[in-house]
Parts: structure tokens; C-alpha cells; sequence
């Protein structure tokens, strides 16, 4: 007899973020978007307490802005938020690598290389939404890996939307050298102590901050002078 993976129980208000999540990838709801409880519940045949308690997971976790006798909106960045917060990821980020160096498995990096490996075939393909959420898993497995549950439940909630709305407003594109540059992260893991380790690491993810900030401003700059 054939057997199969257990299938996860979902909530309706689950189903709604999930739902919303998508929307976010694909670029169908974009940053500054206003999103309208009565609206999206009659669309999603779904009641409004539902859509409601969904809007206030995703505020917890960043991807929406309630704004109070106003509504609720897709979050949107100016540039300097942008540069605070990839300035407080790079420190979180090699914070977690660090912690997770000690603790890291034959088995683990493995995995990780494993993963860097599906982003690349993303890049390899031009798949955007597909390279976005695999590059953003390896880095969720990266932090989970630090032990540490607080700084874990951080940096996701801090980067995931980083993770879609900076990358996807740059426009820029996601390559599979770029999934590539991933494999120093895994390197220095596996070979590499200190200081050197977070001399490297540190580099890498100043480098990705870099080019992702510079990106963002490129693509805001008509914005701002219109």
C-alpha cells in the first residue's frame, strides 16, 4: 500500500495569509498597496474576522502597515529604512553563523549546500518568486542553526519582507551566480575559524546588503524626483 506525507491542517485565517504571501511574491499586491478587510473577504468568500486576524499576523511579521482610522497597506520602505535594516540584518545574520559554527553537522552543511543548489537552478531558469523563496529558506536554515529560537524569530520577521518587497521593487535581476555566492557562507562553516570566519562572512553579507541597497535606490530614485 502506497503511503503518503501528512497533510498540515490549515486555518482559514492561515489560508488567508498564505493566500496574501503569494499575492506579495507574484508582485500582484505591491508595496503602499491599501488593503480593504470587506473587499478581500467577499473575494476570498471568507468573513471579515478571519481576513482581519490574518492582517494582523502578517503586521506582527512586517509584510502589512496598519495605519489607525485609516486601513491597512502592503508594507513599503523609504531608502533609509532600507539601509538601517539591512545594516541591523548584516549584524544579526553573522551573529547566527558565529553561533551556529560550533554547532553545525557534516549532515547540515549538506543540506544547506543542497538548497544553494535548487537557487541556482532558480537563477539558472529566470524563476524570480522561486529563487526568492529558496534564497530565503537557506537563510532561515542558516539562523534556525544559531540554537538560538529569539534571534531566529528576528531575523524572519526583520527580512522576510526585505526578502520580497526590496528585491522585487529593485527590479534587479536574480542569477545563478548570485545563488552561488551562497557557497562561501557554507564554506566558511565548514572550514574556516576565527577571526577569518567573520572577516569573511561579514564581507559576503556586506556585499549582498550592498548591492541589494544600491538596487533600491536606483529603482526609487524616479519616484522620488516625479
Amino acid at each position: 500500500m502506497a503511503t503518503f506525507a501528512e497533510i498540515e491542517p490549515l486555518s482559514l485565517s492561515d489560508r488567508v495569509i498564505n493566500a496574501l504571501k503569494d499575492a506579495f511574491f507574484s508582485g500582484q499586491l505591491k508595496p503602499g498597496d491599501p488593503i480593504v478587510e470587506r473587499e478581500l473577504a467577499r473575494q476570498m468568500k471568507v468573513g471579515t474576522p478571519v481576513v482581519r486576524e490574518a492582517l494582523i499576523a502578517l503586521q506582527g511579521q512586517g509584510f502589512v502597515r496598519r495605519v489607525t482610522n485609516t486601513g491597512t497597506f502592503v508594507t513599503q520602505f523609504t531608502a533609509e529604512e532600507v539601509r538601517q535594516l539591512y545594516t541591523l540584518r548584516v549584524e544579526l545574520e553573522l551573529l547566527a553563523l558565529q553561533w551556529a559554527r560550533p554547532r553545525v553537522t557534516e549532515s547540515d552543511l549538506r543540506e544547506l549546500s543542497r538548497q544553494i543548489g535548487r537557487v541556482v537552478e532558480a537563477g539558472e531558469r529566470g524563476d524570480r518568486r522561486e529563487f526568492l523563496e529558496l534564497d530565503y529558506a537557506f537563510h532561515r536554515r542558516c539562523w534556525a542553526l544559531s540554537g538560538n529560537a529569539y534571534l531566529s524569530e528576528t531575523l524572519e520577521r526583520l527580512m522576510a519582507p526585505l526578502f520580497t518587497f526590496v528585491v522585487l521593487a529593485s527590479g534587479a535581476p536574480l542569477t545563478a551566480s548570485m545563488g552561488r555566492e551562497h557557497y562561501e557562507l557554507v564554506n566558511a562553516l565548514q572550514n574556516t575559524g576565527e577571526p577569518e570566519f567573520t572577516e569573511v562572512v561579514r564581507k559576503r553579507l556586506s556585499g549582498i546588503a550592498s548591492r541589494w541597497l544600491t538596487a533600491f535606490s536606483n529603482a526609487d530614485a524616479p519616484a522620488e524626483q516625479a
